[in-house]
Formats: C-alpha cells, structure tokens, sequence
C-alpha cells in the first residue's frame, strides 16, 4: 500500500507545503514532488492527513505510477528545512576489527570513530542540493579541512560513491535512508509531547533528535584509527613473543651434556633425556 503524500509543492510560490498548512480538496494548489500531477488534501477523521493524487479530468496517458512519491516529498521538504536551519543530530559511528584471542583482555575490538553529535546549520558552512565528485547530493557540510556529505537514499535513488573516493576527497558520507524512516513516519512520534504531530513536526523532530534511519559510510578519520588500533595489536603481539623469547630457566634445572657420538657439548636440562643438537638422538648423551 503507498502511502499518503505528506508534502505538496505550492503550484504558485513552489514552496513545500505540509498538508496541514493548505485547503482541504483541490483547493490546496499543489502538485505531486514526483510526477507533477495535481494534489488533493485529504483532512479526515480516520487515517493520517494527507495528499492524493486527483486524476478527474486527467487522461489516462498523463497519469503514471507514482511509487516514490512519498520519499521525493520527503527529500524535497528536508531540503526546505535546511534552507530555513535546523539542528541536525548525527549518528555515532564505530567499527569493529579482530582481535587475536590472547589479547582479548587488553585490546578492544571496537573502533570508535565519532560520538553522536548535534550540528546547529547556523554555525557552520553548507549548501543544499549541489553537486559533489560529479553527483548531486542534498547537503555537503564545509569544516575547512574536511567536508561531510549528506545523502538521502531510496529504491532508484542509492548512494554514488566508493570509500576510496570519499578518502581520496578527505570527506565523510552519511546516509539518511528514506526508505526505513518511511516505515516509521505516521507510526512513531518524533516530538517532545511524545504524540505524532503534523508531518512537518514530525520530519523536523527526526532531523534534530533521532538517529534511526541515519548511519554512517565514511569518515574521513577511520582509516587512520583502525590502523592505529591495528598497530597497538601488532605491538603487543611483538611484547608477548618477546617476553616468551626472554624466559629465563633457573640454573638449578640446567645440566651440561656431552654427545659420545660427535663430541659436541651443549647445556640441556636435568632428569629428562637431552637430545643432541647434531646428532638429533639422546641415545649417546650423558650429562656431567
């Protein structure tokens, strides 16, 4: 079942209007985000307030399946927001690596490469639906020396680029995922009131105070911290074999040992049967 479209496009200022905001019926003046078609607001009493597409007096080669419609309105109002700022809270990322059995106790498994945190728009330098490494993404973020990239994802829409690409341009990805928050939308509330508001509320609610739905594909700091948890592995193996290399015997469990068939003498150990190094028998070993 395709959902209700939560946002229309204003067919004379073309801003992004919550269904909330407009007139009930055709007399919304909105069209669709995705096909363009004529909107109808639908203010009832026993689902969610919505759009639908009104299709009396359209041809039947006009009409399309609108499938994404819902996704495209969402994108296209999350693009307003960010016009008019917003606080953007953003996931913590961590990576997992393995760790050698021996080091279990002492070594953690997790990478942590960046805690959650809330980036306030008004204090930093962005721009909104540009063009980046030759593909169009919704948010590119500027921190000087590194810049974030925000990509909103759906079936038809998947994120463009490789890890080594993003490394190579020292720029971090996150990717808001359209399709699960649209599992999610009209089912779990987003506001402090802990009730679903208007679809507005409950878009701008998700932006600034949830992490579902939103994950990370890249940061630009990860390399560098995995390879330097890896080498904390590697020198840490180094100390073990090296303390192993070092253990000393006590000199009470030596003994000196004579091999009777080659004349070579060597220290060995005490009431077991030595074997010559040359020879690779104890059979003529004595010790002395």
């Amino acid at each position: 079942m395709l959902l209700g479209i939560p946002f229309g496009r204003d067919k004379n200022t073309g801003e992004w209007k919550d269904v909330a905001e407009v007139t009930r019926g055709i007399d919304c003046n909105c069209v669709c985000p995705s096909c363009k078609l004529p909107l109808s607001a639908r203010h009832g009493d026993e689902r969610e307030w919505h759009f639908a597409h009104h299709t009396r007096n359209i041809s039947k080669e006009d009409i399309v399946d609108c499938e994404f419609s819902f996704q495209v309105s969402l994108r296209m109002m999350i693009h307003q927001l960010f016009i008019d700022g917003l606080a953007l809270k953003v996931p913590g990322y961590n990576q997992h690596i393995t760790v050698p059995r021996q080091l279990n106790n002492s070594i953690d498994s997790i990478v942590t490469i960046t805690g959650e945190r809330l980036i306030n728009t008004r204090e930093v330098n962005y721009s909104i639906d540009s063009i980046f490494l030759g593909q169009q993404v919704d948010v590119i973020f500027n921190f000087g020396t590194a810049t974030l990239i925000v990509y909103l994802s759906y079936r038809g829409r998947e994120f463009p680029f490789s890890k080594r690409l993003l490394k190579n341009a020292k720029a971090g990805a996150l990717i808001f995922d359209l399709e699960k928050l649209t599992q999610i939308f009209y089912r779990k509330p987003f506001t402090d009131e802990d009730q679903l508001g208007t679809a507005r509320t409950q878009l701008l609610g998700w932006l600034k105070s949830s992490i579902e739905a939103k994950s990370w594909y890249y940061h630009p700091r990860e390399d560098k911290l995995i390879d330097d948890r890896n080498n904390e592995i590697n020198e840490a193996l180094r100390n073990k074999k090296s303390a192993t290399n070092h253990f000393t015997i006590p000199a009470h469990k030596l003994s000196k040992c004579k091999c009777l068939g080659c004349g070579h003498t060597f220290t060995g150990y005490k009431n077991i049967a030595n074997s010559c190094p040359n020879c690779k028998t104890h059979l003529y070993v004595s010790n002395f």
